[in-house]
């Protein structure tokens, strides 16, 4: 029982470093998001654009850290507790990542999504929708309810559910290698 007990602290504490850059990149572009809405003024700056560019990179990044780090992790853990560990940690960056830029381009202008009550503008309130549709739009089940309308909304929708297709696919080639605790 103690060794299972090592060995589950060891995979946690693998699954943190694996994913500690990935991390502080995410939490690090949401708190540069947060500062650059309260410091600057948004009409003088393409702040789309550049709610665009990091969204783009962060994509990136999370399709990189998935092959390289939690490849490399996958092949250590197979036990399938792990394995929905390491899915589970990935879609959540992933949701939460992209909650963030919804957020921010809906704050920088209202217009870019239709379906979220324009009468309450806390960014807590506004985070949670954005939560919601990035849930719905990962799992591609796409209610409708909350829509993109600008260009720059519809492109990072896009990029979302590309990484979701990826990390779709990722998690079915590595399915094989799921071994069952009896």
């Amino acid at each position: 029982m103690a060794i299972s007990h090592l060995n589950k602290k060891y995979f946690f504490k693998l699954l943190l470093g694996k994913n500690a850059l990935l991390l502080i990149s995410i939490f690090g572009i949401g708190f540069l998001y947060i500062f650059l809405m309260s410091a600057i003024d948004h009409h003088a700056f393409p702040f789309p654009y550049l709610i665009l560019v990091l969204a783009l990179a962060k994509t990136i990044l999370i399709a990189s850290n998935t092959l390289k780090q939690l490849g490399k992790l996958i092949k250590i853990c197979h036990e399938l507790n792990q394995l929905l560990w390491i899915f589970g940690v990935l879609i959540g960056i992933s949701i939460i990542s992209f909650a963030t830029d919804y957020t921010c381009l809906y704050q920088f202008d209202p217009a870019s999504f239709e379906g979220i009550s324009p009468g309450i503008n806390t960014y807590i309130y506004q985070l949670y929708h954005f939560i919601y549709f990035s849930v719905i739009t990962f799992s591609t089940v796409g209610f409708g309810d909350i829509a993109p309308v600008s260009g720059i909304a519809r492109f990072v929708v896009m990029l979302e559910i590309s990484l979701s297709f990826f990390i779709i696919v990722f998690a079915l080639t590595n399915i094989k290698k799921i071994h069952f605790n009896e």
